[in-house]
Order: C-alpha cells, then sequence, then structure tokens
C-alpha cells in the first residue's frame, strides 16, 4: 500500500502552474503549456498515489529496432502504449542522459556533447540537482545502474544527490563485460559475464529490496546495446552479442538498405559540414553491424522480460509504471551516414513504450512526444516538485485532444570552441517538416519535407523557389525563430518573409499546419 501523495499549498501550486516550462514548444493553444509535474498525471481511479516507475534505456537503438524485441513489445507496447512519434530533441548519449535526469535541453543544463567545454559530466550544471533528489523528497526509494553520463568515470566519481542506491558502471563501460572486466562505482567488478545479464541480476536486487518497504521506488537501467565497443575487435567496433544470439539474422537485410536515401551520392546540396561526415561511409560494413545490434538487443529484450516477472513476482507490476526507450536514434547507411547527433530523422526518432497504472493496454499514440515530456510525466506520476524548471509537457498533456503541438525545438551539439559554444545546429521538428540551421551561420540549413519526399535527402532549392513567392521554409523559420528567442538561445535569426538563401530542401509553398 502506498502512502498518501502530500498535498502542495495553494500558493506553491500556482507557482509551478505559472513556471511549467522555460522552453515551451509553439503551438498548443492558450493555457496548454500551463500545468506543473503534478497536473501532467493526476490520480486517477485506477492509478495509486505514488506508483513505482521504472525506466530501462538503450543507447543508440533506432526506432526500427523494436520490431525484433517481441518480448517488449508484447509486455510492454500490448500490455500499454506506444508511442510512434517520439524523438530525442538533442540525438546524442550524453546530451539525451542530461536531459533525461534533469529534464531540461543542454542550453539550460549544460550537456551539449559527449565531449570537450561544453560535453559530458563536468559540464552538467547542479549535478545533485537532478530527479532522484526530487523523487527521494517526495518518498521514494531510487536505484541507477548501468552507463551514467559521458566522463562520469574519469572524474572523481562524486556521488549525486538523491539515489538510494547508487550502481553506475564505470570500468569497461563499453567492453560488454566480454572484452574487459566491468566495474561500478561501489567497487564491485565482474569478469568475462555479459553486461546485459549483470545489469539484469542488479535490477532484480533493487527490485527485492525495495519491495519489502512501504515506500515507492524509481530505477533507471540504462543498457549497453546496441551501442558499438570503442575498443576494435576482430577488425570492427561493432556491438558484441552474447554467445547464444550470434548466429541469428544471418540474412537479416538492413531496414535502411530500401531506402531511397541509402548510401546516397548526390550529397553536394547539403551544408559543407554535413557533406564532409558522408566521406568515411563504408556500406559494406552496414549489414554486419545492423545484424550484431539486433543480436545484441535480443538480450535487452530477455532483460526487459526478466524485469516485468521480477516486478510481478514481488507484486509490485500492478503499481509500477514501465517506460523503455532510447537516448537516441541512429543512421545505418541513410544519407551515407553511420551514426548519431544529427537533425536527420533516423537520428531524432526513438522507440517509446509505456505500461502502468490506468494506461489502456493496446494504446497507440501518433502524436509526437520527446524525451523531455517523459520526464515531466515521472515527475508528475510521482507526485514531486522539481527542482529545475521542466522543458516538457508531459506525455499526457503532449497526447491529449486539447493540446496541438506540432513543432519541437532540435538542437545537435559540438566541442569547438567558437562563438555557438556546445552548438552544432538548432531548429525545428514539425508534422511536416524538419528545419535547421547552423548554430553559428543562421544562412545555412536544411530543410526536409517529410510528407512530400518522406525517404530521401534534401534536394536544392533552385533560385525559381525563392523568386516566385515565400518559400516552404518560411513557416518553419518563423516558428525556430520564436523557439530559439523563448529558450534564450544566442540570437541571429530573424523572422523573414523568406528563408535563407543557401538552405537545402524541395521547392513549394507552405502548407497550413506545416
Amino acid at each position: 500500500m502506498r502512502r498518501p501523495a502530500r498535498l502542495l499549498p495553494l500558493a506553491a501550486l500556482l507557482v509551478l502552474l505559472l513556471t511549467a516550462t522555460s522552453t515551451p514548444v509553439a503551438g498548443p493553444p492558450a493555457g496548454a503549456l500551463t500545468g506543473g509535474a503534478r497536473a501532467a498525471a493526476a490520480p486517477g481511479p485506477d492509478r495509486p498515489d505514488q506508483p513505482n516507475i521504472v525506466l530501462i534505456l538503450t543507447d543508440d537503438m533506432r526506432y526500427g529496432d523494436l520490431a525484433f524485441m517481441p518480448r517488449t513489445r508484447r509486455l510492454l507496447g500490448r500490455a500499454g502504449a506506444t508511442y510512434t512519434r517520439a524523438i530525442s530533441p538533442h540525438p546524442m548519449c550524453c546530451p539525451a542522459r542530461a536531459e533525461l535526469v534533469t529534464g531540461q535541453y543542454g542550453h539550460n543544463n549544460g550537456v551539449r556533447h559527449n565531449r570537450g567545454p561544453w560535453g559530458g559530466f563536468p559540464a552538467l550544471k547542479a549535478k545533485d540537482n537532478t530527479i532522484a533528489r526530487w523523487l527521494a523528497a517526495a518518498g521514494y526509494r531510487t536505484f541507477y545502474t548501468g552507463k551514467y553520463l559521458n566522463g562520469y568515470e574519469e572524474t572523481s566519481r562524486p556521488r549525486p544527490d538523491g539515489w538510494t542506491r547508487w550502481d553506475p558502471t564505470v570500468e569497461g563501460v563499453y567492453g560488454y563485460g566480454l572484452l574487459s572486466p566491468l566495474g561500478f562505482a561501489n567497487g564491485d567488478v565482474t569478469t568475462g559475464r555479459y553486461i546485459t545479464h549483470v545489469l539484469g541480476d542488479r535490477t532484480g536486487e533493487a527490485i527485492r529490496a525495495f519491495s519489502d518497504t512501504d515506500d515507492p521506488f524509481l530505477l533507471f537501467v540504462n543498457h549497453l546495446a546496441p551501442h558499438d565497443t570503442i575498443a576494435v575487435h576482430d577488425g570492427h567496433r561493432r556491438p558484441l552479442p552474447e554467445a547464444k544470439y550470434r548466429g541469428i539474422h544471418r540474412t537479416t537485410r538492413p531496414d535502411a538498405a530500401g531506402k531511397p536515401s541509402y548510401a546516397e551520392t548526390q550529397v553536394a546540396d547539403l551544408p559543407a559540414d554535413m557533406r564532409a561526415l558522408t566521406r568515411s561511409f563504408d556500406r559494406r560494413e552496414v549489414p554486419a553491424l545492423f545484424r550484431d545490434r539486433l543480436r545484441a538487443l535480443r538480450s535487452v529484450d530477455d532483460a526487459v522480460a526478466r524485469t516485468v516477472r521480477q516486478l510481478a513476482d514481488a507484486g509490485e507490476l500492478s503499481d509500477t509504471y514501465v517506460v523503455f526507450t532510447s537516448d537516441n536514434g541512429y543512421l545505418l547507411g541513410e544519407h551515407s551516414r553511420v551514426g548519431k547527433n544529427s537533425v536527420y530523422q533516423e537520428a531524432l526518432r526513438v522507440p517509446l513504450l509505456v505500461r502502468g497504472p490506468g494506461i489502456t493496454p493496446g494504446t497507440v499514440h501518433r502524436e509526437p512526444v520527446t524525451l523531455l515530456d517523459l520526464v515531466r510525466s515521472m515527475v508528475g506520476w510521482a507526485d514531486a516538485r522539481p527542482g529545475r524548471r521542466l522543458d516538457g509537457l508531459g506525455l499526457e498533456q503532449a497526447t491529449g485532444a486539447r493540446t496541438r503541438r506540432d513543432t519541437i525545438l532540435v538542437l545537435t551539439g559540438d566541442e569547438k570552441r567558437d562563438s555557438t559554444p556546445g552548438l552544432a545546429y538548432r531548429g525545428v521538428v514539425t508534422r511536416r517538416y524538419t528545419y535547421a540551421v547552423h548554430a553559428g551561420d543562421p544562412s545555412t540549413g536544411v530543410l526536409f519535407d517529410r510528407e512530400r519526399d518522406p525517404l530521401r535527402a534534401a534536394q536544392p532549392v533552385p533560385r525559381p523557389c525563392l523568386r516566385r513567392g515565400p518559400p516552404r521554409a518560411a513557416a518553419p523559420h518563423r516558428r525556430a525563430v520564436e523557439l530559439l528567442r523563448r529558450a534564450r538561445l544566442q540570437p541571429g535569426l530573424r523572422a523573414a518573409a523568406g528563408a535563407p538563401a543557401r538552405l537545402s530542401g524541395t521547392c513549394g509553398w507552405d502548407a497550413p499546419g506545416g
């Protein structure tokens, strides 16, 4: 039995309602952005006052990879909700993980890249002010295992405030437990054991320990798969599957291979820095990489099923939100790229499944949601008071009938010491378009019309398009200007009638609601 949630004083509730987001999203009707974390998931008849929350995170997983995880889809998707348009708005490992513990974009929490002056754990502002401390203050026991923010293992490894059990990996982080010993922050070291099983064991221990109390709990379980290995192994840096899955998917073709954008050679219309990233692309490596990624994810599929079973055995499953997602998506040959940290849809899009109290099994949400929305929902489910101004809407509000959000801020980062600290591209994703400009040169950017040309790369904007009238980029451009202004990012974009002249994209006129 969960203890009753504490009621906020009216004055405090009003403050939360007035300061819900620091980077709101354009599109919803007036009032849609109000409502603090608590309003994001008001208790209903089928929802306990303080449910448990288990977040299961993968590393570099594509949305399409979910098709190869049948147990996860059955136990979380079929038994809960599937979000088909979830995105990671800063699609890179460390910025995404920082978003998940702070509920803020990188320009607010400090983490804009994996490395460099504005990257990794050292860049995180107010390192103790995270979701763990907020939920601990609300009576939760908390647990973290797996990969934390990049570079944490290279520091003095301070224990952030709020974690009851602090169990991140700090040694052999990318070795899958097979290339090197796997070390944890509490001093435990394992040798020769597959990392996914080790994390599963530690998750089970936390569930058993926490379920023996009357307190609700929060678990962050960050799996390594399908991230590749850092050390070269057998001539490659692909992920390492466990032995029993190394023979599967021998003939499975990459889903990217059927796209017109796969291994494209016509990239002259892209900005120079994006074009340069295509030069190292080796299409011969993609099939093997794709198959090893799927093999590594089969172990995660097993781990998800095991965690669900452990929650059921402990009598906690009906009172628990179980969330499955990834820190970012991944390109596997589209646009002649392998990787992330880009505004391509394949890098932005992530799987998101949620089962839990009050969620109708088999629900499918097609509205756009983000990892930041997820954080606001988790804080709301816990009836906790956030210690930062959260940048998301909440899943419930973002998919609500009264909320019409079709514009989401997206960013990519870099590690350069220049006039745009830690930022590379910034822009928006709308229901139809992806629009982004270089952070230091707003005259250079990309525009993708995903409705008219959903699979190909951008085509040049012919000069006649710019002369005939307002280009298709005008509306996304105006929305980007407004979002960036409200986010207090470096000024430089102006809401002009026309779009930047050197913009990649498709010719046409802006459509209503674009």
